[in-house]
């Protein structure tokens, strides 16, 4: 019965894979997914920041000492221009529906 189960995963996962697209198709296709998610929720991931930090010589008993000098901006969100974005999608389509034309498919 666990094998039976286990192998239904197997094939559920297999199926719920996405294509596989190579070269500059396979690079249309993820900012098109990527710009489409921006404009269903209305705003992009700004993604965090590290922090700075400054090494000196510093003298006995430690040789080097580290100070920050900036502190880490966490994630936030920046709201995205409808249009801009809209646009950006039409001209991402008309290259996919080009590149496919050229023979450019996923697998």
């Amino acid at each position: 019965m666990k094998r039976l189960a286990f192998g239904m995963m197997l094939l559920l996962a297999g199926c719920a894979t996405p294509p596989h697209c190579d070269g500059r198709l396979g690079e249309v296709m993820a900012e098109i997914t990527e710009r489409e998610r921006a404009v269903a929720r209305g705003y992009r991931v700004q993604p965090a920041q590290d922090g700075k930090t400054l090494v000196r010589l510093c003298g006995s008993p430690e040789l080097l000492c580290t100070d920050n000098v900036q502190q880490p901006r966490a994630a936030r969100r920046v709201v995205v221009d409808m249009a801009a974005e809209r646009a950006a999608l039409d001209r991402l389509r008309a290259e996919e529906s080009a590149l496919r034309t050229q023979g450019q498919v996923c697998s």
